[in-house]
């Protein structure tokens, strides 16, 4: 069976894949939800100096110390700058990248420089409106797409304020993720994003990966949720046969 990352996008937290995670261990796939530096039920470990490279060192850390290999990937949003970038990093640990609704790093680029203008200009005009002007408030669940009164309910109680410099940071890639070449992206079509909409025509025009489309929120994994198991359970299958016999450093 395969082995899941889920990692959670801007101001949400693990949580967000609570609707995801019973479907794959019920199939038999080990599922990993970190919650990464200042989100979520670590908010409390919030501050200015949280930045792109705190997550993705959280991120890596999960890697590293729960001797993970093999690992399918899954990065939504700004989760797709962490993914990316803990990729490079370890390129021999993954077996596959999924992307939904993401920003894929690149090399010397910031989220903020891919933002599109509009939505650049709102977190500029929020964070300036902040006495501390250093953290970003939680956009409506309404800008992310979600409609129903119950989820949008529940992802705004659920949701926190955000460090500006996971936004602000340049990535570092090498070019040692080209190594992974099972890689997928789902385009989640409720929410405007042109950066979104460049990142499926990229992976529908690839003659190896794979693009994916759901009519849905930017929170997919709330208001898709069949579909995007069906994603990652068909992912997952493309990767049998890969695994290693047994974990790194674990026992003979």
């Amino acid at each position: 069976m395969a082995t899941f990352v889920l990692v959670h996008g801007a101001w949400h937290g693990g949580w967000c894949w609570s609707r995801v995670t019973p479907h794959l261990r019920a199939a038999g796939h080990a599922v990993y939800t970190p919650t990464m530096t200042g989100f979520g039920e670590r908010s409390h470990l919030l501050s200015p100096d949280v930045g792109l490279e705190t997550n993705v060192m959280d991120i890596a850390n999960v890697l590293e110390w729960e001797s993970l290999t093999d690992v399918i990937l899954v990065g939504a949003s700004y989760g797709g700058m962490v993914t990316t970038s803990v990729a490079d990093r370890m390129p021999e640990r993954i077996a596959a990248l999924i992307y939904i609704n993401a920003f894929i790093a690149t090399d010397g680029v910031s989220q903020n420089d891919m933002l599109p203008d509009w939505r650049r200009q709102m977190i500029e005009e929020e964070i300036a409106a902040d006495p501390d002007a250093w953290r970003m408030p939680a956009p409506t669940p309404e800008l992310l797409g979600i409609d129903r009164k119950d989820d949008a309910a529940w992802v705004a109680a659920k949701m926190t304020t955000q460090s500006a410099k996971t936004f602000r940071d340049r990535a570092a890639i090498t070019g040692a993720i080209d190594a992974i070449t099972n890689r997928t992206y789902v385009r989640a079509t409720g929410y405007r994003n042109s950066t979104f909409d460049e990142n499926i025509r990229m992976y529908e025009e690839h003659p190896t990966w794979r693009a994916e489309v759901l009519e849905t929120s930017h929170d997919a994994m709330i208001t898709a949720v069949d579909g995007t198991v069906r994603i990652l359970k068909e992912v997952a299958e493309t990767t049998r046969g890969t695994q290693r016999a047994a974990p790194l450093g674990a026992a003979p």
